[in-house]
């Protein structure tokens, strides 16, 4: 009997210490996992905004509310003699890139006009953060580019895939 007693005892110990440990240790890191992320801090003015191209003026710029998030509206004239084929806008944020490509590219059809010369385009951004906003690269009609590589690489990665219905087909 003594022995029957020992074991339940022993049990009991056992079962209170493993539910200490559960709610002092274990309980808080697995809540803290479950959280939502932590928002974005909204900002109170845009970030500087760099141009990489020669032929594309910056008109305007504003910060702008899309739902409850942020964004970037700029107005772009061309001032190149040929039409704008594609353009980006991009911000390099959180080890990643957000940007924005407005294209003309097609599967079946020439490159249509995005901004004609002299003319004026308003290209948003949104997921904005702290970083400065790049106006990064321009493709012009007549197959000439100009901006930073990186994103020129970007676009005519965006050609292909847009061109070739879906991207390299081997």
């Amino acid at each position: 009997m003594r022995t029957h007693k020992s074991f339940v005892l022993f049990v009991v110990i056992g079962i209170s210490i493993g539910f200490v440990v559960w709610l002092a240790l274990l309980r808080p890191i697995a809540s803290a996992s479950q959280e939502k992320p932590a928002k974005r801090p909204l900002l109170t003015e845009l970030p500087k905004i760099k141009n990489c191209t020669e032929h594309i003026k910056l008109i305007k710029a504003e910060l702008v509310y899309q739902g409850e998030l942020q964004a970037a509206a700029l107005e772009v004239e061309n001032e190149a003699y040929v039409g704008v084929i594609s353009i980006s806008v991009e911000q390099a944020i959180y080890r990643g890139r957000h940007s924005t490509v407005p294209s003309g590219f097609t599967p079946d059809q020439p490159p249509q006009i995005v901004i004609a010369p002299g003319e004026r385009m308003t290209i948003t951004l949104g997921n904005l953060g702290q970083a400065p906003i790049r106006i990064g690269g321009v493709m012009f009609a007549d197959g000439t580019e100009e901006g930073c590589e990186s994103s020129l690489k970007s676009m005519r990665e965006l050609k292909d895939f847009h061109t070739k219905k879906g991207g390299l087909q081997k």
